[in-house]
């Protein structure tokens, strides 16, 4: 009687410890994708479009290749994107799926747009799946924009998302503005 109280003990003990191990590991993995999206996010936004080199660009790749999805070059025109995603925790069906986007293109050896996007899957609305916030920056604003200004809202009214575009005349602190994104919606239940 006694071994089988242990046995059980030991059974419910060593349960109990690898439900915490796990929520550890996952746990980790989600500080360690907010920190990883963050220096990306602070690398791109440390590039200037119409200033910005193509070394600068590709000192950026270089250390983000783990999230590096696309390098393409040809005639005198790079294109990189880069993706980071909360797999294990969407996987799981702790968070709904999540990821942020960011791209860079370099034209003749400069910078000439910098991108960035963050989606996290909510199948609420019936014509946009997810609600998101999306950046662009030009060296130049976008003909279809440049008549409102260097620092555009261009997302329509009721919509579950915002889309700023700006170009290397905006602010500093609309730049900042722009660029400020949470990455709670990567690894926080709810926390979208």
């Amino acid at each position: 009687m006694i071994g089988k109280i242990f046995k059980l003990r030991t059974i419910v003990s060593s349960g109990a410890l690898l439900v915490l191990v796990g929520i550890i590991l996952l746990w980790l993995y989600g500080l360690g994708l907010q920190k990883e999206a963050s220096s990306l996010l602070a690398d791109l936004s440390a590039l200037r479009a119409g200033t910005s080199s193509s070394e600068d660009a590709e000192r950026v790749a270089k250390f983000h290749r783990k999230f590096l999805a696309k390098r393409d070059c040809q005639n005198a025109i790079c294109e990189y994107s880069f993706i980071i995603t909360n797999r294990w925790l969407s996987s799981l069906y702790l968070e709904p799926d999540a990821e942020f986007r960011a791209g860079i293109t370099v034209e003749k050896g400069t910078v000439t747009r910098i991108g960035a996007g963050l989606l996290r899957t909510m199948p609420i609305f019936p014509t946009f799946n997810a609600s998101a916030g999306m950046v662009e920056e030009y060296a130049e604003m976008p003909e279809r924009y440049a008549q409102e200004g260097h620092y555009v809202f261009p997302t329509p009214i009721g919509k579950p998302y915002l889309h700023v575009v700006l170009d290397r005349h905006a602010g500093t602190v609309q730049r900042q503005h722009a660029f400020a994104f949470s990455f709670k919606c990567l690894t926080k239940p709810g926390g979208g």
